[in-house]
């Protein structure tokens, strides 16, 4: 006999726990982001950025009440003010944490990752105040083409100054069917 600790209560209880999170979210005029799969990742995190501006630059604790599901896989966000030369990451996705050790082949610097491309237009995301969407079609270190989108999009603590910057990454290599870039 299985009593309290089976499956079904399990389920029962992630359902309860589930429900709770979204009438918690409702309470606070938040929004429980169940991704449709025909839509992008990046349309889907604008969309988030959108609802939670409200008139004013979102910040990264409005977004981390966000339920955006396993998007939170590709998801990244940046500290400006602890960023210097590089980035400084104070959330990485699991999955685009594997993608920091997928190296590039470019024409002059093969030592940039597709993390680094995904991360490239922080600064177009902070001067044009607005989220930011990029399209390329990469070549990897061992010669494959990777068709990668990516966004970026500014946070700020205080709803004015610019002092986080959000993004996403997602990609497929060229001519694989099946599931998105995962590790390449």
């Amino acid at each position: 006999m299985r009593g309290a600790d089976g499956p079904a209560a399990r389920r029962a209880g992630k359902a309860k726990a589930g429900a709770m999170i979204a009438e918690t979210a409702g309470h606070q005029g938040l929004s429980i982001i169940a991704p449709p799969a025909d839509r992008r990742l990046t349309q889907r995190l604008i969309e988030v950025w959108l609802r939670t501006a409200r008139g004013r630059f979102p910040s990264w604790a409005d977004m981390r009440r966000i339920d955006l599901g396993d998007d939170w896989n590709w998801v990244f966000v940046v500290d400006l003010k602890q960023s210097a030369a590089f980035p400084h990451f104070v959330y990485l996705g699991s999955r685009l944490a594997q993608l920091s050790s997928v190296y590039l082949s470019t024409a002059t610097d093969f030592s940039l990752s597709l993390l680094d491309e995904a991360a490239s237009s922080i600064n177009l995301a902070v001067a044009s105040e607005a989220p930011r969407q990029a399209s390329n079609e990469l070549m990897l270190a061992d010669g494959r083409k990777v068709l990668f989108r990516s966004m970026t999009a500014p946070l700020a603590e205080d709803g004015e100054k610019i002092s986080h910057v959000m993004g996403c990454a997602f990609g497929r290599v060229e001519g694989e069917a099946g599931p998105p870039l995962r590790v390449v």
